[in-house]
């Protein structure tokens, strides 16, 4: 998903990870591992934390944006993703280190390359209080192939969903895939065919679920409330009877909330703010390597960046340390990969061309040898003061070695639009995603978002088969192959991989932070007054 903030997960072991990546026989059977990053007390009680059983417990959630998208899959930003989660379960979801676990599933098993039965949990509602059931895995599946949506490609390689009985459920695949289990996990969760029927156009207002809490109000563009369902699954969950969302698109304001108390927990922190939440009483920072990417982007249609030399010689002439220090206030690193550096299918081995401090000198160089002394560029820059911080920067850092830049804002949906649709030459943004490195890298195939306008037929070749490869070695090395062409390629200059930064009051116990800003484990979480 693009341009969606800061963000940070536990690394964990490259070939636990990509067992899950591969063909896997009843791989990611064990429950969710938990990570660090988290307010950890004593579990207690299961009354809502050590006050009055009897009273309701409430907590606060600061989010950016209001305009959700509720049906999962149809969402481009991490806003929606945050609340239905709450609202759905998963057949298969992430733990906070990215590895696949059973949710709907109680297990699964590869039948072959081109086959996986999922066994799944009996006696589950939605919350309309219809019974979830296989023909619900095939209703969802099938919804998302006959209606558009961002994300129908992912159930492309599903030839057909065959209802074993009423919790056996099986997917052949028209070929084998690697990223399956993740892409399951992008658009499996399962929808009601009864409610989607009742509600129609309104559905979006009436979500139905089988996770653990229950749309009950919604004032758009001002808040939205969360109860618990009483009939949830799930032994002793949720302990927190109601989440209250407040649309709260200031981050001074957000952060304003937390330090007052009229608000539990914010995403999003701005590293120039985390001195704020460090001083404010009875709230934790919390920090965590990221799963995001900084990006220069490069429109390969336009004179002279179809050179891979200018493309090159910008690239040496950026000093990625500084706005690390100067843009994140120190809380990142600088980048080599769309791929971030937190996750194990991370290529460690990118020559780094592009040191992180940048070489002039060797800038010019490539310029001069590409015939180009003097070089006029737009830059396309998100109304983000991150990002209009970075273009600033460069600005500065190309001016040095005589290209002229000029800045041209735009709001962030005009700004997606515009960059997908080619019209620009340089584009500031940040790519995110938490799970298969696949729905990153594949951007880079001439059939893929393709921002940069580019056919490169060995890189296309090579993204085919890292999709067809399910042996966990052999694919992981083909994704290497592929960060290394995107990196000497340099389609985009990666600029940094930023933190997860977020704030939480201390009463809200058991929160587990996830990578992508997730609030799903709230649905543990416990309120200690």
């Amino acid at each position: 998903m693009p341009d969606e903030g800061t963000n940070s997960w536990l690394t964990p072991d490259r070939r636990r990870f990509l067992a899950g990546l591969g063909a896997g026989v009843g791989t990611g059977l064990a429950g969710c591992t938990g990570g660090d990053g988290t307010s950890t007390e004593d579990p207690g009680s299961t009354d809502g934390g050590g006050g009055n059983a009897d009273r309701p417990t409430s907590v606060s959630v600061g989010i950016a944006n209001g305009g959700w998208d509720l049906i999962p899959g149809l969402d481009t930003d991490f806003d929606s993703n945050k609340v239905y989660t709450l609202i759905y379960d998963n057949v298969v979801n992430l733990d906070p280190d990215g590895a696949v676990v059973p949710e709907l599933a109680t297990d699964w098993e590869q039948e072959s390359e081109t086959q996986f039965v999922f066994t799944l949990e009996e006696g589950v509602t939605f919350h309309n209080g219809s019974e979830f059931t296989a023909a619900d895995v095939k209703y969802t599946y099938e919804w998302f192939g006959n209606n558009e949506n961002p994300r129908k490609n992912y159930v492309e390689p599903v030839e057909d969903v065959v209802v074993e009985d009423d919790y056996t459920v099986r997917f052949d695949l028209s070929d084998p895939y690697g990223p399956f289990l993740y892409k399951v996990h992008a658009v499996m969760w399962p929808l009601s065919e009864e409610a989607l029927d009742e509600h129609g156009e309104d559905y979006n207002q009436n979500p139905v679920g089988t996770g653990p809490y229950e749309l009950t109000s919604w004032d758009s563009g001002n808040k939205a409330v969360l109860e618990k369902y009483d009939d949830y699954w799930k032994d002793d969950l949720p302990q927190i009877d109601e989440i209250e969302f407040r649309i709260l698109p200031e981050d001074s304001t957000k952060v304003t909330q937390l330090e007052t108390g009229s608000v539990d927990l914010v995403d999003r922190i701005l590293p120039n703010q985390t001195q704020r939440i460090e001083n404010a009483e009875n709230v934790d920072l919390l920090t965590k390597p990221g799963v995001s990417v900084g990006r220069v982007d490069f429109n390969t249609d336009v004179e002279p960046l179809s050179d891979r030399r200018v493309r090159r010689a910008l690239a040496w002439a950026t000093d990625k340390q500084q706005i690390v220090d100067v843009v994140l206030t120190g809380f990142a690193e600088p980048a080599t990969s769309v791929v971030p550096n937190s996750s194990p299918a991370y290529n460690d081995d990118v020559s780094d061309f592009d040191h992180p401090n940048g070489d002039p000198d060797r800038a010019t160089e490539l310029l001069s040898e590409a015939g180009y002394e003097d070089l006029s560029l737009e830059f396309l820059v998100p109304t983000r003061d991150r990002h209009e911080n970075q273009a600033s920067l460069l600005q500065s850092m190309f001016g040095e070695v005589g290209v002229d830049v000029t800045i041209r804002t735009m709001e962030g949906n005009a700004f997606f639009s515009t960059e997908t649709d080619g019209d620009y030459e340089v584009a500031i943004s940040n790519f995110t995603w938490f799970g298969d490195p696949d729905t990153l890298l594949y951007l880079f195939h001439a059939d893929g978002l393709n921002l940069w306008n580019i056919d490169n037929q060995e890189l296309n070749d090579l993204l085919d088969e890292q999709r067809r490869t399910v042996d966990r070695d052999e694919r992981g090395a083909l994704m290497d192959e592929i960060q290394t062409i995107i990196y000497e390629e340099a389609y985009s200059i990666f600029t940094y991989y930023p933190q997860r930064i977020q704030g939480l009051n201390t009463r809200i116990q058991g929160f587990e932070q996830y990578p992508n800003g997730s609030f799903r484990s709230l649905d543990g979480a416990r309120v200690s007054e």
